[in-house]
């Protein structure tokens, strides 16, 4: 049995213990003589009632219960407070069904609001109040008192549990404070109720209740619209941010990340659209990437397919209303789903679906948002592969997707610069020219020559050493940058080289001639090496010594061969 399912038993061994046994004693023992049960039917009705339609703040819900539960324990006594608040709490369950462990977080609010309610009346004893009274000064006393004591109570308890579980107290000095201040609308509303009761009797449910209920709707449409803004305003941030990045996968991550952060997502998956399936990009779980085994998707099939068929977002408060869709991927914990198309230009380009295991996590004002921001990733998308492939124009070989000799010229730059400030020792350069490659050409045809340029570039680039650059000087001829290699080392790295091309077969089709059958060339190269400090301290003196030890030393002395630079 997992850890939380032990807490949990260990919790309801508690509250059996307690709760029950101690409401009952002061049913039996505080109970009034004369009760009015519509009264106490109409306390508990408008404690749920509150409990149901909570003030939210910093996304945590605020129940003001206790301005029905401090009437009914000024009419009758703790008995019937503990029954009207410990009903109430049941309320406070469905306000929280998004939050998991609800059993254990009942027992938990059961006890803590137990031992409240005895600890306020107590207090509310001791400075010589009494419940029935109607002495306004000391009914006063005795109210502020009894709301001091219970939200100073509260605290301490909370912190003690916090504590016991090793985790962070949630409650900031401001949330103290407004927790306090409430005191300024609860007594004076708790104490009206209650001696409205006493002169006007039931129809001060209706004269408080009524503007009551209004004025926290009022407040909760408010604070509805301040969250709607503030969703808006952190998209918009979001947005931003994205919009500056030149790179494709950092655009990704960062976007997956920040949405997740922002709707309080479990998951999130990536997909990109292929016309009639889906394929899964990216997949978000609990504040990482994870690499899962996933077939591909049809269009219709789950969730994502059914949005890419009929290209609407779709909302789900729960796994019952979404399971029959389900693949054999959807994580079994997952309960609510937000899943949008990602369109530009009325064209999908892909899936986005946010996925929590809490209940009704996602609300209809979310799904707009992230619509929203599924419109701020898509162009920050598209800007980035512009940005790339426009870097690549001008910093890549067209034919072998190489560095160009542009970009290796400020490359080698900016290595000598670091070695002269001492960041690297060592700084070496190999240039590698293909041996007879005119022959090659006027044998199978320039389009087999490049052919080969192509995947011979392919075996350098998979060669290449760490943080080292790889590059086309020019022609058929190749230069390799080398931090912190020395020359020996680069030496070395370049008979092995040498070798690899020699042994490995290129396949063309030539493109002279009437036969278009495939062919295996094998082809050799000659290769020079140079180094800094060794050999020169400037760049291009180094990139030049290279090229003289490529055509002096391995050429003119019979090629397929390496050669070092020597003064």
């Amino acid at each position: 049995m997992s850890e939380k399912k032990w807490s949990t038993i260990s919790l309801f061994i508690i509250w059996l213990l307690i709760v029950p046994p101690g409401i009952t004693y002061f049913f039996i023992t505080q109970m009034p003589e004369t009760i009015n049960f519509t009264y106490v039917l109409l306390f508990i009705i408008f404690g749920m009632l509150t409990a149901f339609f909570p003030i939210m703040r910093n996304g945590q819900p605020i129940t003001l219960v206790m301005w029905a539960t401090l009437p009914a324990f000024l009419m009758y006594g703790i008995a019937v407070e503990m029954i009207v608040m410990q009903l109430s709490i049941f309320a406070i369950l469905f306000v929280t069904r998004r939050h998991q462990k609800q059993l254990h977080r009942f027992f938990l609010n059961s006890i803590m609001m137990f031992i409240l309610s005895l600890v306020a009346a107590g207090a509310f004893y001791v400075v010589g109040a009494q419940v029935g009274s109607m002495d306004f000064w000391s009914l006063l006393l005795g109210v502020a008192v009894y709301r001091l004591v219970h939200t100073t109570t509260n605290f301490g308890l909370l912190n003690m549990y916090f504590e016991a579980k090793g985790l962070k107290n949630p409650y900031t000095a401001k949330d103290i404070v407004f927790e306090y201040a409430t005191l300024i609308l609860i007594l004076p509303l708790a104490l009206t109720f209650y001696l409205m009761l006493n002169i006007v009797g039931i129809a001060s449910f209706l004269l408080l209740g009524f503007p009551f209920f209004m004025t926290i709707t009022i407040i909760r449409l408010y604070s509805r619209t301040e969250k709607i803004n503030e969703y808006i305003k952190k998209a918009g941030q979001i947005g931003s941010e994205l919009s500056v990045m030149t790179d494709e996968e950092l655009v990704s991550t960062q976007f997956i990340k920040k949405t997740s952060e922002l709707f309080k997502a479990d998951y999130v998956f990536l997909f990109s659209n292929h016309d009639q399936w889906l394929e899964l990009e990216r997949w978000y779980e609990r504040k990482g990437f994870v690499e899962r085994q996933f077939q591909m998707i049809q269009i219709g099939e789950g969730v994502a397919g059914m949005v890419l068929e009929t290209n609407e977002p779709v909302i789900y408060s729960k796994r019952k209303d979404w399971g029959q869709y389900a693949t054999i991927s959807a994580p079994e914990d997952l309960e609510s789903v937000l899943c949008i198309p990602l369109t530009h230009n009325n064209e999908t380009n892909g899936i986005l679906l946010l996925g929590s295991n809490r209940k009704a996590a996602f609300g209809d004002h979310q799904l707009k948002i992230l619509d929203l921001l599924g419109s701020y990733y898509i162009v920050a998308l598209e800007k980035a592969r512009y940005v790339q492939e426009a870097l690549q124009r001008s910093e890549r070989c067209a034919l072998t997707k190489l560095y160009n000799y542009r970009y290796l010229e400020e490359k080698l730059h900016f290595e000598m610069n670091r070695m002269r400030m001492g960041d690297i020792e060592d700084l070496s350069v190999i240039m590698l020219d293909i041996d007879h490659f005119k022959k090659v050409n006027d044998t199978f045809g320039h389009q087999s020559g490049n052919d080969i340029l192509y995947g011979l570039a392919r075996i350098l680039e998979k060669a290449t050493p760490d943080y080292g650059t790889i590059g086309r000087y020019g022609g058929e001829e190749f230069v390799y940058i080398l931090p912190d290699f020395s020359k020996a080392e680069a030496v070395d790295f370049a008979e092995r080289l040498r070798l690899l091309i020699r042994q490995h077969a290129f396949t063309i089709i030539p493109d002279l001639g009437d036969d278009k059958y495939p062919v295996k060339v094998s082809i050799t190269s000659s290769v020079g090496v140079a180094n800094a400090p060794m050999d020169t301290d400037e760049a291009m003196n180094l990139l030049r010594n290279a090229d003289r030890a490529l055509y002096i030393g391995a050429k003119q002395a019979g090629r397929d061969r390496v050669a070092e630079y020597v003064r």
